[in-house]
């Protein structure tokens, strides 16, 4: 028996090493997919004001390639964008919704609420089949977007 002990012991470690093996091999290899990727940076404001908090979804569309950018609004209205934790969106076409919700509540924290607080902007800038916004990333420049709601 004491020698089946340590065989398992190895046989874990050598499945968590291969795992990890695994996601280091994932995760670079989405740094260097090729994906042509700009930066992307704005403000986003809702009837005049600065939105100061949510987030900024691009979607891409029209054959643009690549997974979805997001970017945190900041409190000063600010975001910036990044596609797979790298900075930028795919150059192309783009749907953009933004996303804004009322903060919970203490007690609402406290009891791990599992409510979807309600929107503080218009659906139509939050659901991507209605919103209106569309962006053009271009590459090899800075694209700056205002993005104003109302």
């Amino acid at each position: 028996m004491p020698q089946s002990e340590p065989r398992g012991q190895l046989g874990k470690l050598a499945n968590l090493s291969l795992l990890l093996s695994v996601l280091v091999f994932a995760l670079g290899c989405g740094e260097k997919s090729g994906l042509p990727l700009a930066s992307v940076e704005g403000t986003v404001t809702y009837n005049g004001k600065l939105i100061e908090r949510g987030m900024v979804v691009f979607s891409p569309q029209g054959g643009t390639p690549g997974p979805s950018a997001t970017g945190n609004i900041q409190p000063d209205g600010s975001f910036v964008m990044r596609t797979t934790g790298i900075e930028g969106a795919a150059v192309g076409s783009h749907k953009v919704t933004v996303h804004c919700r009322r903060e919970l509540t203490p007690t609402e924290i406290k009891n791990r609420s599992l409510i979807t607080p309600e929107s503080l902007i218009p659906d139509k800038y939050w659901k991507k089949n209605k919103s209106p916004l569309a962006f053009e990333v271009k590459g090899g420049e800075d694209n700056e977007y205002e993005i104003v709601l109302e």
